[in-house]
């Protein structure tokens, strides 16, 4: 029989096998009830048979011949990866099984290249448990003899008879480009499992989208034909890709002990079919993954492991020319790895990084598909520290403190580079380039004279961001040892504290970890040693490239170093940063790619808070994600956070009755107090309160921007309006907000060609965060003090109808919305 085989590769839609009927069944039954055809042609009777592919091996991928030796594999580093054939080892059953029947089989049917209509045909088999490879009619939409698409899909069922995939009946494929199958049933398909019932293979789907067909008259009964017209019958793939790690660590001779074992960048759910993103890979870069942590019990200097995970798709790299450029800079983004970390068994601190990138037999290739069985073999085989091996990490970290005489102005948030480093006495801030003392948190201290009662004893990372989401690296890095209330908890590589009793020479540290694409940390203050007690004060940590100098007066357009002087007739404000407070990126342009708009979104501010909260992380435009007390694990459509040692996922919390004093609320800088009304978080709306952000006034204490700049007035962005303060926006061309993500806006009414791009992912409202995609709220540091309800805010509103509403009172304070920020002065 003559095989015919598409693989989803760049631009080709979904893994398929086609196979000629030739050998069929001439006996068949009717299995289906009639589904009239809602669209599209007329219902005829179709002539199937539906199998289950066999198991790809990833060796034999391209036809490489099996080799214990890696193509290119660059000699004398001691450290090799290579890429294991199944047929040379079988050790696994499971991986290799196969369903006794077809569990929930159902086809849908729809019109060719469409994704947003409804199908044009369906047959649901979901009552009965089809034999593998029978043959059988059911009835679908000719279409008119044009090209359709066919999804079939058999969703699995466990042994309690729960199907693994919910029914696909009636939805669009767009629709179902958003459903999953179950993790937790697939992920219980373990070899232990299997070896005590083998039924338990039966609860993984398998999948099957053909992207074009027809379907052919042959003799009254029709019969599916594939572009080049061949017949064919149906061979489902295997949703979830097998994957086995098999290492030996031979350096532990010379005291490196294996300590940790991670996969990375792990997709979080099973799709059924992709959304391939612009480099036409998938899952989407903005979807959510995971870290896999291997369990203590498997952590050895030799052993094994084994998965299943879902497909990654990123493509070839022409960079990594062998398995020694298998590196982050030159892995496409999202790619999948695995680390292994040793330890130095006399000193706990200095480890071993070694990164395995992940894919097929080539060493251009950092793909896994569905359907396949993945066996990768690692040694450590060093004698000496691997220190010309760009794959491995020498982990030998001094502290913070060390080296490091980068005094800074304090603020509340500092502005970093990559593999920065500063220091700053945490009982003081700036105003106006000059040093004030910060009396709130002096007298939550207890200070007398120049003693405190209550000092500052420790300091920890209290949660960072990944570079993209849930991809890539910790942006402030890993600690040490992050083991939270414990004599072992050791943050002092990042952040480290001298002096905290004395208030002229106190001292925090702080280092970031280089070679990331920015993002965002917090770091806090606690009463007591190591992490113990309250938390005092926290600061924002904002890593970037991006610089601009927070004095001058006049417009800068280079790129990191970007400010903006907005312009309307005789009214000129002071340079505002080009970018949200918290963004990864600034831009003059709209983006092209969601990627790089999501980089813009910043962070969220309750109004008079100092503390920073997630925003939103998404590429869909979502009305409304409810949330409830906590948030403990990643949540879809928002951002993630991580503590200490970019892993642990870092919860959030809101408080929907309770109002409380600024000490409360910066013991819990991870907690947004929300109640009704009057809605403001604040217990008392005094004048410490009302001039927090320093409305009509030099800068607040409670100011959440850097050194040098401040939360912009109401009259700061009047500018953008067609009128002052008031009518449309002045925006540079004719961009859609909802495709766009937001709008270029024109600051300068002497050049109206230039803009900045204002985005709009939504913000914190009530119980929920919503209007993601649909609105931009941007917080002033300007409030009607006498408003009681909690409305008074005056913030900034665009819409993605292509309006602002005017900057009139009415902004409900206890929400969380975002920021930008002006330069305090000129000079």
């Amino acid at each position: 029989m003559e095989v015919i085989g598409i693989k989803l590769q760049k631009a080709v839609l979904i893994m398929m096998s086609i196979v000629s009927m030739s050998g069929m069944s001439s006996c068949e039954d009717r299995l289906d009830s009639p589904c009239p055809s809602t669209g599209g042609g007329k219902t005829v009777e179709v002539s199937l048979s539906v199998g289950i592919a066999d198991e790809d091996d990833a060796a034999r991928l391209t036809g490489n011949p099996v080799s214990s030796k890696v193509s290119g594999m660059a000699s004398g580093f001691g450290f090799n990866v290579s890429l294991g054939s199944t047929e040379i080892t079988k050790a696994i059953s499971v991986e290799f099984a196969k369903p006794d029947k077809l569990y929930g089989l159902q086809i849908v049917q729809y019109k060719f290249g469409s994704y947003d209509t409804a199908p044009i045909g369906k047959i649901d088999l979901s009552s009965s448990d089809l034999e593998i490879g029978s043959s059988f009619t059911g009835e679908l939409s000719d279409n008119d003899g044009d090209y359709c698409q066919l999804l079939v899909v058999a969703r699995g069922k466990n042994t309690v008879g729960t199907f693994t995939v919910g029914s696909l009946m009636g939805k669009k494929l767009s629709d179902i480009q958003k459903d999953t199958a179950s993790v937790s049933m697939i992920e219980a398909i373990t070899p232990e499992a299997y070896a005590a019932n083998s039924n338990v293979i039966n609860a993984m789907p398998y999948v099957l989208h053909l992207p074009k067909v027809r379907l052919v008259n042959d003799g009254g009964t029709y019969k599916i034909q594939s572009p080049d017209g061949e017949d064919v019958r149906i061979l489902l793939r295997r949703l979830a890709v097998r994957l086995t790690l098999s290492w030996k660590n031979k350096y532990v001779s010379e005291g490196y002990k294996m300590n940790q074992i991670l996969l990375k960048s792990i997709p979080s759910v099973y799709r059924l079919i992709p959304t391939p993103n612009e480099n036409d890979g998938y899952p989407s870069l903005m979807d959510q993954y995971r870290t896999i942590m291997l369990p203590e019990s498997a952590v050895k200097d030799e052993g094994s492991y084994s998965c299943w995970v879902p497909a990654v798709v990123r493509g070839k790299s022409a960079k990594a020319t062998s398995d020694y450029y298998r590196t982050k800079e030159n892995a496409p983004k999202g790619s999948a790895y695995a680390t292994f970390v040793t330890q130095d068994t006399s000193d706990g601190k200095k480890k071993l990084n070694y990164r395995v990138y992940l894919g097929g037999p080539s060493s251009h290739d950092f793909d896994l598909y569905d359907n396949t069985n993945y066996i990768y073999n690692v040694m450590m085989s060093h004698t000496s520290l691997p220190v010309d091996d760009r794959r491995v990490t020498i982990i030998d970290p001094i502290p913070a403190s060390e080296n490091n005489g980068n005094f800074v102005p304090t603020s509340n948030c500092f502005m970093v580079a990559p593999g920065g480093a500063f220091c700053f006495n945490p009982y003081t801030y700036y105003v106006n380039g000059s040093s004030v003392p910060n009396e709130t948190l002096q007298d939550w201290c207890g200070v007398s004279g120049e003693t405190l009662t209550k000092p500052i004893k420790s300091v920890k990372v209290l949660w960072q961001t990944l570079e993209d989401g849930d991809l890539g690296d910790p942006v402030l890095g890993a600690v040490n040892t992050y083991a939270p209330l414990t004599p072992d908890d050791d943050h002092t590589n990042i952040v480290d504290l001298k002096r905290g009793e004395s208030l002229a020479d106190a001292r925090i540290y702080c280092r970031v970890t280089p070679n990331t694409s920015g993002g965002n940390g917090v770091i806090a203050g606690y009463s007591g040693e190591n992490g113990t007690g309250d938390i005092l004060w926290s600061w924002h940590v904002w890593v970037t490239d991006y610089a601009p100098s927070s004095i001058g007066s006049e417009t800068v357009l280079e790129e990191n170093r970007r400010k903006l002087v907005y312009k309307q007739g005789s009214n000129t404000r002071l340079p505002m940063m080009d970018r949200n407070l918290g963004a990864v990126a600034g831009y003059d342009t709209v983006p092209n790619k969601e990627l790089e708009r999501s980089k813009a979104n910043g962070l969220m501010y309750q109004w008079g808070r100092k503390d920073p909260y997630r925003s939103s992380y998404t590429n869909s435009v979502i009305p409304d994600i409810p949330v409830s007390e906590t948030i403990e694990s990643p949540m879809d459509g928002l951002l993630s956070c991580y503590r200490g040692d970019g892993i642990t996922f870092a919860m959030i919390s809101f408080d929907y009755s309770t109002r409380v004093s600024y000490q409360t609320a910066y013991q819990k800088p991870e907690v947004m107090y929300k109640p009704g009304k009057p809605d403001l978080w604040s217990s008392n709306r005094d004048s410490t309160y009302i001039y927090s952000w320093g409305m009509g006034g030099d800068k607040g204490a409670h100011d959440p921007c850097p050194s040098g700049w401040r939360v912009c007035a109401k009259e700061d962005f009047y500018p953008l309006y067609s009128a002052w303060g008031s009518g449309s926006l002045n925006l540079v061309g004719d961009k859609n907000g909802v495709n766009a993500g937001g709008y270029l806006i024109s600051y300068d009414d002497t050049n109206r060609s230039r803009g900045s791009y204002y985005r709009l992912p939504g913000y914190w409202m009530g119980n929920s965060f919503g209007q993601i995609g649909q609105f931009g709220y941007y917080w002033t540091r300007d409030i009607k003090g006498t408003d009681l309800d909690g409305h008074g805010g005056y913030p900034l509103r665009l819409k993605s109808n292509k309006t602002a509403w005017e900057m009139t009172v009415g902004g409900y304070e206890k929400e969380a919305l975002l920021i930008r920020c002006i330069q305090e002065r000129a000079n």
